[in-house]
């Protein structure tokens, strides 16, 4: 049993919050850092894409599961191998420039297959999974962002996810 640990920077960028005019604007990026790339690795197919004016009394919520700002990842490994995948599901993001903090509380799903539609859900205990034989396995992104202690500035924090094959 080897473990992979993916460590995914989350960039967020709050910039031209008005509060009298209530626009935010957020931008989010999470890339994979890989640490070992001889047996699997991790794809960012697609980023996470949020608008803060989709927030709703300061939370954002987008489904992994029929959302299409979920943001996707893929798998490569060894085909028809079994693995595991564990990841925290909450993380508190701090504005590098002062105040203020953004919450995210992660929704995951997965297929063996790009099919968004008959994805799974993924919760973050240590889950067995198995690659399609074209050595893939999908993940979807997605989750409630609590921005209502959000001010302008810079967030920077990490997504690590834990692949072990079994």
């Amino acid at each position: 049993m080897k473990l992979f640990r993916y460590i995914l920077p989350i960039l967020l960028l709050m910039s031209a919050f008005t509060l009298q005019a209530q626009k935010t604007s957020v931008s989010i990026k999470a890339q994979a850092t890989v640490i070992d790339k001889a047996e699997i690795e991790l794809v960012t197919i697609k980023y996470l894409d949020i608008d803060a004016g989709m927030a709703v009394n300061g939370i954002i919520n987008v489904s992994a599961k029929r959302d299409g700002q979920a943001g996707v990842m893929m798998v490569k490994g060894r085909p028809d191998a079994s693995f595991r995948i564990s990841f925290a599901p909450v993380v508190q993001i701090q504005n590098s420039a002062g105040k203020g903090s953004l919450t995210l509380k992660y929704e995951m799903y997965g297929y063996s297959s790009d099919n968004q539609a008959a994805s799974e859900p993924i919760d973050a205990a240590a889950r067995t999974l198995k690659i399609n034989s074209d050595g893939q396995y999908y993940f979807w992104l997605g989750g409630i962002i609590d921005i209502s202690k959000a001010r302008p500035g810079k967030y920077e924090g990490e997504f690590t996810l834990e692949i072990e094959y079994i």
